[in-house]
């Protein structure tokens, strides 16, 4: 989903314009996670991924899941990234490995 939103796929157009990639990335929405109890900040439907992942660029969005699983695009580099665990990650939210696996693969990604 990730992919075909911001470049495309089986030769077709990306399914959003550059402007409208950008609109899903803005913050639109501060406060507590009441399930988390922690500070988090939501885009127009996805988290606004470049929060928590630092090495994105500003207009990265996406969401996580159960079981510590995480996708998002990031237009700027034209990566999409998509990670599901195996087991649960106890006690729930991000799983420990997710930022060191999305920094390498970025990482790699994006190296010139």
């Amino acid at each position: 989903m990730y992919a075909a939103a911001i470049s495309g796929t089986g030769g077709l157009p990306p399914l959003l314009k550059p402007e409208t990639a950008a609109e899903f990335a803005q913050v639109h929405s501060h406060g507590i996670n009441i399930v988390f109890g922690t500070p988090d900040a939501f885009a127009l439907g996805f988290a606004a991924t470049w929060l928590n992942y630092p090495f994105l660029s500003a207009g990265a969005f996406g969401h996580s899941g159960a079981a510590g699983s995480q996708a998002f695009a990031d237009p700027a580099s034209g990566l999409a990234f998509g990670y599901n665990r195996r087991r649960f990650a106890f006690p729930g939210g991000a799983a420990p490995e997710t930022v060191p696996l999305a920094r390498a693969v970025h990482a790699c990604a994006t190296r010139g």
